[in-house]
């Protein structure tokens, strides 16, 4: 039934955005299922998990894709034609003259979610219905989804547009949409003669990317020795730093600090920013209660401080000279990683990052489709019984 798009979502688990933030981690909810469940009624619902890991590696091993992107949706919002930028405003706010698709696109703005088949649905009508960039959706979606992750997106829309997996691209059709959406969503049918099955054809889009993989770099499993007094930033890739291995570290100073907005372009929908600010705060509640410090400092940023601004002044308030956090996957936190690092280094902080040990282990097996991937991973879950660590058989 998870195909199904029913109004109330219940065929499916809305634990993205929780996983996204990692306020539960992957590892956390494969355990519980394979805990709970045998591994043959559970499969699919593994693989569906697995897909964000898979997303994850492939574009840990081809950043360059990511990096790309941005710079497509920054060129198309300066130069993408007049009526481009007019008609893919009006798609996104809900006024294409398709009755399905623009309650999709208000339910997005309101709610801050969708259903993953009425995710592609409207990500096809955006690219192949009413030919619209591509990179201007995903960064729609970016800027609305609660769930946002910078691979799931991005490759996401690339797969829609027929570029993820050359050769196939997914197409919007009439007969899919009436056959798995109720008929209340469907209750108004104008414009839906534009979904009609031999109307849709798939519209040639060009790659900009370099899609080669390159080496996963190289980061610590484990938390530096606490020699010097230790910052611990906990930041929105990580929620729950307290289930990591950086819960270890011998009383470090907690820092809370959120990614500001590049620039006010950037800037996510309102219902995403509360998301936001609440998800950090359960993080930031729990890794307080955790190391039960004396001194922290939450700092959310004023908006006009940098990111590697922000860290510098709190180095300089606070006197550590280590700054410790979780991994920065690839994407708009990852994007400011080198002039972090330099701002740490003018005034002697050294800064690490450490990789949770379930990336390390599933990441660098994100180099081709995912059914290799699943296969290889799928053999080890299989393996995975009461008492035994998914870790432990993933490794």
């Amino acid at each position: 039934m998870r195909n199904r798009v029913l109004a109330d979502h219940s065929n499916v688990s809305r634990l993205s955005p929780a996983i996204r933030a990692r306020l539960v981690s992957e590892e956390e909810v494969v355990q519980q299922v394979l805990f709970g469940h045998p591994f043959e009624a559970s499969e699919k619902f593994l693989q569906e998990v697995l897909w964000r890991s898979y997303w994850k590696g492939w574009l840990e091993l081809r950043p360059q894709v990511w990096s790309t992107y941005r710079q497509r949706v920054r060129h198309l919002r300066r130069e993408a034609p007049e009526p481009v930028r007019r008609r893919a405003a009006e798609v996104a706010a809900g006024r294409s003259g398709v009755a399905v698709m623009d309650r999709f696109a208000r339910e997005l703005l309101e709610t801050g979610y969708l259903h993953n088949h009425a995710r592609m649905w409207w990500a096809s009508f955006w690219i192949h219905v009413e030919g619209l960039p591509w990179e201007l959706g995903a960064d729609h979606f970016q800027r609305h989804l609660l769930d946002f992750d910078p691979a799931s997106n991005t490759l996401s829309w690339r797969w829609v547009a027929g570029l993820q997996t050359p050769g196939k691209t997914y197409l919007v059709r009439r007969s899919n949409v009436e056959k798995y959406a109720p008929p209340e969503l469907l209750s108004d049918s104008s414009g839906i003669e534009r979904l009609d099955d031999d109307r849709v054809r798939a519209v040639s889009v060009e790659e900009h990317a370099d899609t080669r993989p390159v080496p996963l770099g190289e980061l610590p499993a484990s938390p530096p020795d606490s020699a010097s007094t230790t910052a611990l930033w906990v930041h929105d890739e990580d929620g729950s730093v307290e289930q990591s291995l950086l819960a270890k570290l011998a009383n470090p100073i907690p820092l809370s600090v959120m990614l500001p907005a590049a620039d006010e372009a950037d800037e996510p929908g309102a219902v995403v920013a509360e998301w936001r600010r609440q998800a950090h705060a359960d993080a930031w509640g729990r890794v307080t209660t955790h190391f039960d410090p004396k001194r922290w400092e939450n700092c959310a940023g004023d908006g006009e401080d940098s990111l590697a601004q922000t860290l510098v002044g709190l180095a300089g308030e606070h006197g550590f000279r280590r700054l410790v956090c979780a991994e920065l996957a690839v994407g708009p936190l990852a994007d400011q990683r080198d002039e972090i690092r330099r701002a740490l280094a003018d005034v002697g902080v050294e800064w690490t990052e450490v990789r949770r040990p379930w990336d390390a282990a599933l990441w660098p097996l994100a180099r081709k489709g995912f059914f290799d991937f699943w296969d290889r991973v799928g053999r080890r879950l299989r393996k995975t019984g009461e008492g035994t660590s998914v870790l432990e058989v993933l490794r």
